[in-house]
């Protein structure tokens, strides 16, 4: 009697630990998991460089955190579109140290550090063991690399250190972004321009030029379809030769330049009239505007082309045909507001804000220098641009940041500090609410909140 009351005393005992351990396990599991999840909710952080190191903050300037602190400076980055996630582009160590590497200028002189020997890496918003994608060599040159709208893949550009004079001899790769270089990473076809991936996230397609015209593949390089014959005047001054699938919309419809008439790719953007043709996977090309574009791309909605004359910016409205100008500084780069209703320029000199709807410009800093920007020439067709990657707009398009970059005088009455990042929030009608609030201070470059799409970016 006593052994079977043992038994059964045993039995029980055994099932029920088995449930607490089982009970035990799932909360240690659960409590591994918390601990493991990102301290972000993302859009609640911002990020710029400064001596070398990628920060983030609280837009508030609270939990400054240096995401990357190393001897090899950080020279660019990109948010992830899930804003969880940064690509950064470190400076080859031997780069580093060599002259050439002291004359590289920080904005307003240059918006974006060209490409250069280096490594290229991702990590997480905070922090952590970076992954690289692209190991460093003397004998290349990467640029920043550019996400897919589900943040899985990241395409860049690599040159070799004598790059001649075609941009279809640089090699464009894809890669995974949680791979180290090498794993996973596909050669894009040669392309005179900038690969573009559209926005199927079921059915990713990349779209390229060459010779014979414009091209789509898959993600992964394959299924490669013509659907152009050659363009006219490709390849075009680097900062015109694009094809940039509109945003918002499936695999519809695509956007580029062409020559009005046969003239030299190189000649200065007085001389050089192009058209811009809205064209859709079906086949029909409509030109909706001729203009001596220097720049164009797509509003986030996919309802507006803006393009850049130097100093003039138009807004094309594509769903009437209806436009209308504005003046802006030379070299200004326009940064829209993820809902398209507003547009910052944030120029050499200035800081406006641009309402579409009303067609209103305001004037938000200006420089005490007085000096003026000469417009630049359209770059040669070898000079090897790329697209802002990041916006200084939240994802509530009622907020945004900008970096004074030695100007002081908001709205012509307040001053800031000349050397520091800020946050200011707008009202609906896009009226600046209250006075800045300083962010950090010091030489601050790059600063961004949120994901750029590369569709809706100039670029630099």
């Amino acid at each position: 009697m006593s052994s079977l009351l043992t038994r059964h005393i045993f039995k029980y005992y055994t099932q029920h630990m088995k449930k607490y351990s089982i009970i035990l396990l799932i909360l240690i599991l659960c409590q591994l998991l918390v601990a493991c999840t990102p301290g972000h909710t993302g859009n609640d952080v911002v990020a710029f460089l400064r001596d070398g190191q990628l920060w983030t903050s609280d837009p508030d300037g609270a939990n400054a955190f240096s995401v990357v602190s190393q001897s090899t400076p950080v020279v660019g980055y990109a948010w992830s579109p899930n804003h969880q996630l940064l690509t950064f582009r470190t400076l080859d160590a031997d780069f580093a140290k060599s002259p050439a590497a002291e004359t590289l200028s920080p904005y307003p002189q240059a918006p974006l550090i060209r490409d250069l020997p280096g490594t290229l890496n991702t990590i997480g918003v905070d922090g952590g063991t970076p992954i690289s994608i692209a190991f460093s060599s003397p004998d290349f040159s990467y640029n920043n690399p550019q996400w897919n709208s589900n943040g899985t893949r990241l395409i860049y550009r690599q040159t070799p250190r004598n790059f001649s004079a075609t941009p279809a001899n640089a090699q464009w790769w894809i890669a995974q972004n949680d791979q180290p270089g090498g794993i996973a990473a596909k050669p894009f076809t040669n392309t005179f321009s900038i690969p573009s991936i559209s926005y199927d996230t079921q059915n990713y397609l990349l779209i390229g030029n060459a010779a014979n015209g414009v091209f789509t593949t898959t993600i992964a390089n394959t299924q490669k379809t013509q659907l152009t014959g050659p363009l006219a005047g490709h390849p075009l001054p680097a900062s015109l030769e694009r094809i940039l699938w509109r945003p918002a919309h499936r695999n519809q419809s695509f956007l580029y330049a062409v020559e009005t008439i046969a003239t030299h790719a190189d000649k200065p953007s007085s001389q050089l009239t192009v058209k811009l043709v809205w064209h859709t996977l079906e086949g029909p090309a409509t030109t909706i505007a001729t203009c001596a574009c220097t720049q164009f791309s797509w509003s986030p909605d996919g309802n507006y082309i803006l393009y850049s004359t130097g100093t003039d910016i138009t807004f094309l409205k594509v769903t009437d045909n209806t436009s209308f100008t504005i003046k802006a500084e030379a070299n200004a780069v326009p940064y829209w507001s993820p809902d398209s209703k507003f547009l910052l320029l944030d120029g050499p000199q200035t800081l406006s804000l641009v309402n579409i709807s009303s067609k209103q410009q305001t004037p938000l800093l200006s420089g005490t220098t007085g000096k003026t920007v000469a417009p630049s020439q359209v770059p040669a067709t070898n000079s090897l641009l790329q697209p802002i990657p990041n916006n200084l707009w939240s994802a509530d398009s009622r907020h945004f940041i900008f970096v004074s970059h030695n100007h002081s005088a908001w709205q012509q009455h307040s001053a800031l500090d000349s050397k520091a990042l800020y946050t200011i929030a707008i009202n609906d009608a896009g009226k600046p609410q209250g006075e800045p609030k300083k962010i950090a201070s010091g030489t601050i470059t790059q600063a961004g909140w949120t994901y750029q799409d590369p569709n809706t970016s100039f670029l630099f």
